[in-house]
């Protein structure tokens, strides 16, 4: 169990870690997501079936019966909120009830990605843990370790991405990011003002189609993660060094000699909430992306 009944650890010898094998029955069922002393809250699905921008009260308002029964191992019961910070202010009060009169043998790990944008008292009755990225060596290690059978360019993508995120970088490895970044990037590269249309039109209809919203979601966060990887290059009047797009650099570099810095990031700033806005007015997702794809290869010029 979690804690309990059949223990992670020797109970009579504190863990160096928390590290233990994969092969243990607890982190079996934990990856599973069926450990009857685990529960995780995260947005649930709205009506279109897509996720929802917060945690609801209602998803909060599972903690406290789950944290009530007595664990079914016989040790603690544990919940994990991610994010705490993505709670709309009616979910953030019915935490902190439970908070303040917590129940017993129950552990409560809350995620935070801004930890400024949660209640003052709900930061008040935690504990900060900070968790620092993992380190490029360490990220290599754990994605061969996990997907031995990875493509090494692949794997450098997912973890140059990521950054320091091992789950996301899991997630990054089996989904269609990277390739979509790459066609994206090609597109861009042509040396010219212009975007290479025949392969600009082909990636719309690709992100565009009525069952591609998960690629169009993936396809713009990458897309952000790139402009803010050269825009910081660009900050330290330097160049992408290690490249892990084929032709990010040059790309990077024709685009850094077009205009000043403080201009790309006015104009990325109002491409990119063009880029969101197909999603929350339903917009043609193709023809926006068309458009701001050639808009950005114009300012190049």
């Amino acid at each position: 169990g979690l804690f309990g009944g059949s223990p992670l650890f020797d109970p009579t010898t504190p863990p160096a870690s928390l590290d233990i094998s994969a092969e243990h029955p607890a982190a079996r069922r934990i990856a599973a997501g069926s450990h009857p002393d685990l529960l995780v809250l995260e947005r649930g699905m709205g009506d279109r079936g897509r996720p929802r921008t917060e945690i609801t009260v209602g998803e909060a308002r599972e903690l406290r019966p789950f944290l009530g029964q007595t664990s079914a191992a016989g040790g603690w019961r544990v919940v994990i909120i991610d994010a705490a910070d993505e709670m709309n202010r009616n979910a953030a009060n019915s935490v902190l009830k439970l908070l303040e009169e917590p129940p017993a043998q129950a552990l409560i790990l809350m995620v935070a990605h801004a930890p400024g944008r949660l209640l003052p008292t709900i930061r008040s009755r935690a504990r900060r843990l900070a968790l620092a990225p993992l380190d490029d060596a360490r990220m290599e290690r754990f994605l061969t370790a996990r997907l031995p059978e990875l493509a090494p360019s692949r794997r450098a993508v997912a973890r140059a991405m990521a950054e320091g995120a091992p789950g996301r970088a899991m997630t990054l490895a089996q989904g269609q990011g990277p390739e979509l970044l790459a066609a994206l990037i090609a597109c861009l590269d042509t040396g010219r003002p212009l975007p290479d249309w025949k392969a600009l039109i082909a990636l719309g209809e690709a992100v565009g189609r009525p069952d591609a919203l998960e690629a169009y979601e993936t396809l713009v966060e990458a897309w952000g993660w790139w402009m803010a990887r050269w825009l910081r290059a660009h900050a330290r009047a330097g160049g992408i060094d290690r490249e892990v797009i084929p032709g990010e650099a040059r790309l990077a570099a024709r685009l850094a000699g077009a205009r000043p810095l403080e201009q790309w990031v006015e104009l990325w700033d109002r491409l990119s909430a063009r880029l969101r806005q197909a999603l929350s007015a339903n917009l043609d997702r193709k023809q926006v992306l068309i458009t701001v794809v050639a808009e950005l290869a114009a300012a190049s010029g």
